[in-house]
């Protein structure tokens, strides 16, 4: 193929196509030979690029020092420009450092426009897909706010004073409020790829990162909303007949029933049921009421839960499967802090002996219940 007689962005969506094609999923699908010869294609391609903006940057180089001598104004070259972190050439110069791959005048414009900021319209597609893959992301009270903080929710709420005289003193409600103390911990992922990330388009690494180390993050904090050792939901003070139905014989309509009976009123209209999906759909959907209908009806549009006696189902592997617990609350009352959106860091010295880059992925989470009323649960004691 005669690269010279492409553009670049032929050149660019025929290296998509490759990297498409050399993916570990599809690579099965091709012999040694015709491997060899897309990635030599990969390769040559990605000379031709990187060959057009070396001359390009030159060529601008050229014209700067022409117009320094000459006493004209200088025009700023588009390397040179000062690019906001919410613009789309920030993100392709962000990105293009990630994997290695920039020019020496690249190099000098990331640096004057950078803090190694992770780019806005990345950022959000990393948040995207946390949310997408950590489903309490989008059930919780999720703040964005740098640092530690202090976040106040209502507590108790007294009725208003009824039959009250005109004109005589009334006596502040004995209202309350409650208060959630948030910190930071990391959530942390390092993976390790060969040095070919360098062959892939912008967009396919981009996706790579968003899946690889955006996914893997968004699982681990999911986890510890639910799970964590002290701030978990499962970690709330859980007392039988009070907040708590324990069953011994296998989940019955009566003691879900008595489940939805323990959480006050006031939630109802707010309340979730959640589970994990084997319990779900081993021992909740086969369960009929009086008149023989199901009381879990799935959502058969986006095939994600569905309503489970008049109440959303939000499906979470992360409930645990060991006690089939079947939670049921207000979400909104459990409060996290993303603290620090997901950064993240390349470093080829780790892996010189492997021809490897390692990359590392960082965000900054903590989260809590504010209220154990808001939420019950039905756990089993069978097996």
């Amino acid at each position: 193929m005669n690269f010279a007689e492409l553009n670049a962005e032929q050149l660019e969506a025929r290296l998509a196509e490759l990297t498409d094609e050399t993916s570990e999923e599809k690579r099965d699908a091709l012999d040694n030979d015709a491997l060899e010869a897309r990635i030599t294609e990969m390769e040559a391609i990605q000379a031709e690029l990187e060959a057009r903006r070396q001359a390009a940057a030159e060529e601008a180089r050229m014209a700067e020092e022409a117009a320094k001598q000459s006493g004209k104004p200088i025009i700023e070259t588009e390397e040179r420009k000062m690019y906001d972190i919410n613009s789309a050439e920030y993100r392709d110069l962000w990105l293009r450092n990630l994997q290695g791959s920039l020019t020496e005048e690249e190099q000098r414009a990331y640096a004057s426009n950078s803090t190694n900021a992770v780019p806005t319209l990345v950022s959000d597609k990393f948040f995207e897909k946390m949310k997408k893959l950590a489903p309490m992301l989008s059930e919780i009270t999720l703040l964005r706010v740098a640092g530690n903080i202090k976040f106040v929710s209502e507590g108790t709420r007294n009725p208003a004073d009824a039959g009250h005289t005109e004109n005589s003193a009334n006596n502040p409600a004995a209202d309350t409020t409650v208060s959630v103390q948030l910190g930071g911990f990391e959530f942390l992922k390092i993976l390790q790829i060969s040095r070919t990330a360098k062959l892939m388009s912008i967009d396919a690494f981009e996706g790579w990162l968003e899946n690889m180390l955006a996914g893997d993050i968004a699982r681990a904090i999911d986890n510890y909303i639910i799970n964590d050792s002290t701030n978990g939901i499962v970690k709330l003070t859980w007392t039988t007949n009070t907040n708590q139905i324990v069953n011994t014989q296998g989940y019955t309509y009566g003691n879900i029933c008595d489940l939805i009976a323990l959480l006050p009123a006031a939630y109802d209209a707010e309340a979730k049921f959640l589970v994990n999906k084997k319990t779900l759909y081993g021992d909740i959907a086969q369960i009929v009421n009086s008149s023989g209908d199901p009381i879990f009806v799935p959502n058969t549009v986006t095939g994600v839960g569905g309503m489970l006696m008049g109440y959303p189902v939000v499906v979470d592997d992360y409930v645990a499967t060991a006690n089939k617990g079947l939670y049921l609350g207000k979400w909104t009352d459990v409060v996290g802090n993303l603290s620090e959106d997901i950064h993240v860091d390349r470093d080829e010295s780790a892996g010189f002996t492997a021809n490897s880059i390692m990359y590392r992925g960082v965000a900054v989470f903590d989260s809590k219940p504010a209220k154990g009323d808001a939420i019950v649960r039905l756990v089993s004691t069978t097996a």
